[in-house]
């Protein structure tokens, strides 16, 4: 029992089943307040039964009074019979759970969910009995269970088709979502309701309506199954229906966009109709429908948020001995265009708004566009500082017909302290790393890492720091200091010392949101130390006078990729120079100049959510291109030249040790007809062409093909003569940042063969 009266705040004694509040004295209460009093009590699921009712006089102080009849207790759950399935995945997934008040939507739910899953593993009839004991000496708990009957395993191992004509049941079958039990596992045959509705009410019309057959219904559908082994035969019968011809396609309402613009459209660059009434084309049911929404987004995209295309189609009169015809087209109610009033940020309670409104590319008092919408979300969430995935961006129109966009964040952790060692390796030595990485200081975007390698042939340190807006300014900074002394398991005689910095800064390209222009500047001292007992030959890389390398760089960037490490869509083009030594001093003079450029393309989603963009798994399709030629004189920078083979140091090329591949050719990395010196060249070429299944934001797997060389002057390169690997990889984030391994068939080695490769950081 709720008490609410007049007698000011207390709380009252507690018993089972009745509980006092009293509630400041003088408070005035309508129907609509213990209508939505008696809704809370209702939604907390812990009563079975709730009345209210007054006490007191009229015109005098009264007493609310809500009696309510408590759920009894579940002090248990047992979930009994299931053995298909882990009864604990059904608590852990539904709200039935032990100590929780007994709930009929509960127990709905987990009926629901063990229903489900049972039929998606081949087993669609399932009995559930409830069963409820009470406990001695407990009022109001009980035990609950759910006894379970799992019925037999359904296997469809064939599927008969009646009453097709014009399509074969081969054609019908390879449409369909349930398939028959196959030779090889993944052709299981495993019935499926869900499936087998999809299939009956969407694959087969939708396959139908794409060959012009508009009048396609499945009229009959039956199982057959044989009650010793549990196999099916799946019956289904057809009704095909004629195939419609396009008689007319027509277009109304449209002011914003020509008939010939969105006509074409729908007809493709060939625009206009068949003229011959005896070749009129069948009617693409599917491709109308995927063009429709295609129109759509147009108009989304123009400002037109409440615009409306209505396509129709209307069958013409059956007419003896004619094939059937049928008119299309579209009624469009354009409505006037919509502006964006007001562009919110919620839920950054670290970040910056002014970092996150930097990645939004749609502004107050633009006309509103769909496009830009989804891209000013994909941009946010390709930071990396907020929760994946992103809540959708709330659209909101207001009183003037404008609107309102509010992007939705989730504030996640970014710091990481990473650190790690091993014992073997080169020499069996000992190895590992410390360091951090914040890349969203002060929540303001800026990063800084510190890194320490260390090891019986290493110690390295690095300390970085980028700032993405000096003072609040378009223009960003980095800064790099640096202290390297290593040894490279490839060139094993010498070591080098490396210590410098290097001052960079970014501008944005007038009128290019995508690209910026940088400069910089690097001056560091390098020793290369040739170990004791080599000889100090003149095609050595170490023994060489210490030197100072004072270089200014400048390039450009430009970057529409959708995400930083995982793009699915978008390209990223690079170009840079280094300018050594001449007017800057220091020793040696040359010009190094590298470009690179990557581009990728959706080509299918799996599982995704209409309402969360990049949702799912995507399969993209990536092309990469980079070159590089260096032009001078380098001799006392002998490693600023190019060379490549393997996944850890210079260019990369999978198949294939590091630096085997080298302007004479193809040499083994510990082969004896070559000088270390000889395999460094002064121009590359390198080429990737991959498949890539992004599953998610955190994986990513693909299949790819890698080809490229160096040559000893830019004047030698032929892109004809290409080193070529091909395999499987995969990569993952860590807080270590990103790890992959990558398994490739060299074609071209002396004797071709697969190698398996480990690397850290971003993918080829």
């Amino acid at each position: 029992m709720f008490v609410f009266g007049g007698f000011g705040a207390k709380s009252q004694a507690q018993t089972a089943g009745d509980v006092q509040v009293t509630i400041a004295e003088f408070l005035k209460m309508d129907f609509d307040d213990i209508q939505k009093a008696t809704k809370s009590l209702w939604s907390t699921g812990q009563f079975r039964d709730i009345t209210v009712h007054v006490e007191g006089e009229v015109g005098e102080e009264v007493t609310l009074v809500w009696d309510v009849e408590e759920e009894d207790l579940m002090r248990n759950v047992g979930i009994l019979g299931l053995t298909s399935l882990d009864p604990d995945q059904v608590m852990d997934t539904t709200a039935l759970k032990p100590g929780q008040p007994f709930s009929r939507s509960a127990v709905a739910e987990a009926k629901q969910f063990i229903r489900s899953e049972l039929a998606s593993k081949g087993i669609p009839f399932v009995n559930i009995e409830e069963r409820i004991e009470p406990i001695s000496g407990r009022e109001k708990e009980i035990l609950f269970f759910l006894d379970v009957e799992e019925g037999s395993k359904v296997t469809i191992a064939d599927i008969l088709v009646k009453g097709n004509t014009v399509f074969t049941a081969d054609e019908l079958r390879d449409a369909m979502a349930v398939k028959e039990e196959g030779f090889l596992w993944w052709r299981g045959g495993v019935y499926d309701g869900d499936k087998l509705n999809q299939d009956l009410t969407q694959n087969l019309p939708t396959f139908y309506a794409g060959q012009g057959h508009l009048d396609f219904e499945v009229t009959k559908d039956s199982l057959v199954i044989d009650p010793r082994s549990g196999k099916t035969r799946l019956e289904i019968t057809v009704d095909e229906g004629p195939a419609y011809h396009l008689n007319s396609f027509s277009i109304t309402g449209n002011s914003e966009y020509s008939q010939e613009e969105l006509s074409r459209r729908f007809f493709g660059i060939n625009n206009g109709l068949v003229s011959d009434p005896e070749n009129l084309p069948v009617f693409d049911a599917g491709h109308f429908q995927e063009v429709t929404g295609e129109v759509s987004q147009l108009y989304q995209n123009a400002g037109f948020l409440f615009s409306q295309v209505i396509p129709f189609m209307n069958p013409e009169p059956e007419i003896a001995g004619e094939v059937r015809k049928v008119n299309v087209g579209w009624e469009i109610r354009e409505g006037n265009p919509a502006y964006v009033s007001r562009v919110d940020i919620q839920g950054n309670d670290y970040t910056h708004d002014a970092i996150i409104r930097d990645k939004i590319f749609i502004l107050p008092g633009d006309v509103y566009s769909q496009e830009r919408v989804i891209e000013s979300f994909q941009s946010i969430s390709s930071l990396g500082y907020f929760e994946v995935p992103m809540e959708v961006p709330s659209i909101d129109p207001n009183e003037d017909g404008d609107v309102d966009i509010t992007f939705n964040v989730t504030e996640k952790a970014t710091g990481a302290l990473n650190f790690g060692t091993s014992v073997g390796g080169y020499q069996n030595g000992l190895s590992g790393f410390i360091g951090y990485d914040q890349p969203n200081l002060f929540g303001k975007g800026k990063s800084g890492s510190m890194r320490w390698d260390y090891g019986t042939y290493m110690n390295n340190q690095n300390l970085s720091y980028t700032d993405p807006g000096i003072f609040e300014s378009l223009v960003s900074g980095s800064l790099q200091l640096f202290n390297a002394r290593d040894r490279f398991i490839s060139f094993r005689s010498g070591r080098r010392k490396k210590l410098g910095g290097m001052l960079r800064f970014g501008f944005l390209f007038p009128r290019a949101r995508f690209t910026r222009v940088y400069t910089g500047y690097g001056i560091s001292q390098t020793s290369l130390h040739l170990m004791g007992g080599t000889p100090n030959l003149d095609n050595s890389l170490f023994g060489r006078p210490d030197a100072t390398q004072s270089t200014f760089s400048v390039g450009m960037t430009r970057n529409t990729q959708n995400h930083p490490i995982f793009p699915t869509a978008g390209s990223r083009q690079a170009v840079n120079f280094d300018f050594t030594g001449g007017p800057l001093g220091g020793d040696g003079k040359f010009i190094k100049s590298t470009a690179s450029g990557s581009w990728w393309i959706p080509i299918a989603v799996a599982g995704a959510n209409p309402d969360q963009p990049g949702s799912g798994t995507t399969f993209a399709l990536g092309t990469t291109l980079r070159f590089g030629a260096l032009n001078g004189d380098s001799e006392a920078f002998p490693f600023d030249r190019f060379w490549m083979g393997g996944v850890q140091f210079g260019e990369t090329l999978r198949g294939y040790d590091e630096t085997t591949i080298t302007p004479r050719g193809y040499f083994g990395d510990r082969s004896l007809e070559i000088y270390d010196i000889e395999r460094m060249g002064q121009a590359f070429i390198a080429a990737t062409a991959e498949i890539a299944m992004r599953l998610g934001s955190q994986m990513s797997a693909s299949i790819f093909l890698d080809a490229g060389s160096v040559w000893s002057s830019f004047q030698e390169i032929n892109p004809a003569r290409l080193y070529r690997g091909s395999g499987l990889g995969i990569q993952i984030v860590t807080p270590m940042g990103p790890i992959g391994l990558d398994y490739a068939y060299g074609f071209d080695k002396l004797e071709p063969g697969w190698q398996l490769h480990f690397r850290l950081g971003p993918g080829a």
